[in-house]
């Protein structure tokens, strides 16, 4: 019997809800703001297979250039180097969905919790 593959572990594109975010503009100043206080809208869609992350009314979307799974984590990685310059990177736990993630940037950064489910 062949076991199944685990709920959230980007075999299928999922949908993210940003439940809370947290800003922080330097190392010493952090502020608890939605998905809308960093420009991101509130749910967004993680596809694994097509490399792409979106949901944004504008249509912009996030590359996806690397992926990963280990410890019951799928971990998520992209860049928007040539427009931005920011890094991020999200963690998704396979069994329950629960989600957290970070965008990084040369002048800060900012925390985001949530949970995912499949669509």
């Amino acid at each position: 019997m062949a076991s199944a593959a685990a709920p959230y572990d980007g075999s299928a594109p999922m949908k993210c809800a940003i439940q809370a975010v947290f800003v922080c503009p330097e190392a010493a100043l952090c502020t608890r703001g939605t998905a809308e206080t960093v420009s991101l809208p509130p749910v967004v869609t993680v596809d694994i297979a097509n490399r792409v992350i979106s949901g944004s009314a504008t249509g912009r979307t996030a590359r996806i250039t690397s992926f990963g799974r280990g410890a019951g984590q799928l971990l998520i990685h992209g860049e928007e180097v040539q427009t931005l310059g920011k890094a991020w990177g999200l963690n998704v736990a396979e069994d329950t969905g629960a989600m957290s993630g970070a965008v990084l940037s040369p002048v800060g950064g900012f925390l985001m919790f949530g949970k995912c489910s499949a669509p």
